[in-house]
């Protein structure tokens, strides 16, 4: 076998062998509102039609999230009809946090809590419905793009807001 051809096949060999290790990464997102058209003008989406919007969402959530990544999202998944064909097209494991115009997600959560990076978040829809007691960071949706009362990262209020329209329409790394 030529050389090179061999040093090229290891080198294969061990990034397969990295992804079978590899549990993936961890992203957040919240408030895609799949097939809600009300949203475009609520909440000055930059799209141009609804069809546009549902094609983007799912386009750029796959091209950051892979088969083997979990993703959180955090509540208003899709609005009209079955979310089946939403959860089939996007890649990756998805834990879904009810929000307030979910209906039908499988096994959909009030809530859930992440230990990470040695950090505690509590993981809501709606950031009011965390627990006053809750000591670690809270990341939540609901709030979209209202950023001067819910900010991305609200140090002070230990909170991290992934409405879409704030991470630039794509799920969020928790790195």
């Amino acid at each position: 076998m030529n050389i090179g051809l061999s040093r090229i096949l290891s080198v294969i060999r061990r990034i397969l062998l990295s992804f079978s290790r590899n549990p993936g990464q961890i992203y957040l997102a919240s408030d895609l509102h799949l097939n809600h058209a009300k949203i475009l003008r609520h909440c000055h989406r930059p799209f141009s039609s609804l069809r546009h919007m549902n094609r983007d969402l799912v386009d750029r959530w796959n091209l950051v999230v892979g088969p083997r990544d979990t993703v959180y999202h955090l509540g208003d998944f899709s609005i009209r009809g079955s979310p089946d064909r939403w959860i089939r097209e996007l890649n990756g494991k998805k834990v879904f946090i009810r929000g307030n115009h979910d209906r039908d997600l499988p096994g959909a959560m009030h809530h859930a809590t992440l230990s990470y990076g040695g950090y505690e978040f509590y993981l809501v829809h709606d950031p009011r419905n965390a627990p006053p007691s809750w000591k670690g960071w809270v990341i939540h949706g609901h709030t979209h793009n209202k950023v001067p009362e819910y900010p991305f990262i609200n140090g002070e209020k230990r909170t991290i807001n992934v409405s879409c329209e704030c991470t630039g329409y794509a799920p969020l790394s928790i790195d």
